[in-house]
């Protein structure tokens, strides 16, 4: 079992940084000819050398992560925290909390350094960066802060269900995390994007007239239009919808407020609204509902086989030891899930791409695309296994060529 763990997680490297590899490369193909004016020259030469920085930065990451791993596994690391987690109390689920708070807190402290050079070096020179010392140690503190007081309670209730449930854990566990992602999808907007962001109402003006009419045109009820001030933090664009049911909201970025004129603004939205048509919400879900009642199996396999812990240097099944295991060994599962996962999420993105600009046009959706792509440094010329293999979303250049193809609908059915 030992040997299969550590053939599994230097496979898994290899193909990662394989993938990474042939992306890279590619940077240097030529750019379609439809996303061609993305990027002025000197704006081109300025993503080449963004691209290179940060894909040396991952490729370091991933090797030294890798190697720490592999070290922890061969090296007696997971025994010698759960001693010292026995060591603090004698109950088994808090034990099993505690030694995954030192694998965390030791998994943090070796993260920590590349997440800040990335932050304040490379996304600092190349202009994406606008958060201070301040706020990124705030987000830092109420990150685990959040962890411990909504993780902590969580994990202790799942322990305490698969000791005291036996096969009935799977069904009541999975109801569990079904009606937690209704809650959290409820409560995003309204509670934790608010613990991080301010929001405010978008005020008055042409483009909240604009947004209530593509909301009224297409049937799609919304409580709120808020902007977010992300600009403390990044110069990249984004926005969202958030809730569903009478708690639909609409997030925008202040950047992209800023960046994308009202109509542009309006095709985003109008692409957000084209998932809901499509019900790519309600879709994900059950997909997330299936995955999750299969993994929980899984996850109830490892757990109750002493085998997987005995072959690291415990003397029996370690619950909180067996859960990390089985994170690794179904790495190569998720990889090959992803693969029609990702197709299709990617189908979806058409789709929604099609409704925005039959409703809101072609033109205002592809300018859009290619203000979101600029600002964002978006790679113009993916290799395409990696598509194949990791994007949720279609690259840039076939996104406006399908658009290309669409006739305006001045009404909806």
């Amino acid at each position: 079992m030992q040997q299969i763990t550590i053939a599994i997680i230097i496979s898994i490297f290899t193909l990662e940084m394989t993938l990474s590899a042939l992306n890279y490369r590619n940077r240097l193909k030529p750019v379609p000819d439809n996303v061609s004016d993305v990027y002025v020259e000197e704006e081109y030469r300025k993503w080449l050398d963004y691209t290179m920085e940060s894909h040396r930065l991952s490729m370091i990451a991933r090797v030294t992560d890798t190697a720490i791993l592999i070290l922890f596994l061969l090296f007696g690391f997971f025994p010698y925290i759960a001693y010292l987690a026995s060591s603090v109390t004698p109950d088994l689920k808090l034990e099993t909390l505690v030694f995954f708070g030192i694998y965390m807190t030791v998994s943090y402290a070796l993260a920590i350094g590349f997440s800040i050079y990335q932050t304040f070096s490379i996304e600092e020179r190349y202009g994406f960066n606008k958060s201070t010392v301040k706020t990124f140690m705030l987000d830092q503190v109420k990150s685990m802060l959040l962890a411990v007081i909504l993780g902590g309670p969580l994990g202790y209730l799942l322990l305490s269900m698969y000791l005291g449930m036996g096969n009935e854990f799977i069904l009541y566990s999975w109801l569990l995390f079904m009606a937690l992602s209704l809650v959290i999808n409820l409560l995003y907007t309204r509670v934790f994007i608010r613990l991080f962001n301010k929001l405010t109402p978008l005020p008055d003006g042409e483009l909240k007239e604009k947004i209530e009419s593509l909301a009224r045109k297409t049937g799609y009820g919304i409580k709120g239009i808020s902007v977010m001030d992300s600009s403390k933090r990044s110069s990249r664009l984004n926005a969202f919808f958030s809730g569903f049911g009478r708690f639909k909201q609409i997030v925008l970025f202040d950047t992209l407020v800023g960046k994308l004129s009202a109509d542009e603004t309006v095709a985003v939205l109008a692409h957000e609204i084209g998932h809901a048509r499509h019900r790519d919400v309600l879709k994900n879900f059950l997909i997330s509902a299936v995955q999750t009642a299969a993994y929980l199996a899984m996850l109830t396999f490892f757990m109750s086989s002493g085998d997987f812990s005995m072959a690291f240097g415990f003397s029996d099944v370690h619950l909180g030891f067996a859960i990390i295991l089985f994170g690794i060994l179904m790495e190569p599962l998720g990889i090959l899930l992803g693969i029609p996962l990702t197709a299709i999420s990617r189908k979806a993105e058409y789709r929604a791409d099609r409704f925005s600009a039959e409703t809101a046009g072609k033109e205002p959706m592809t300018s859009a695309l290619k203000v979101l792509a600029r600002e964002n440094f978006s790679n113009l010329t993916p290799h395409p296994l990696v598509v194949i293999m990791s994007y949720s979303h279609p690259p840039i250049s076939d996104r406006i060529a399908a658009i290309s193809t669409v006739k305006r609908k001045e009404s909806l059915e």
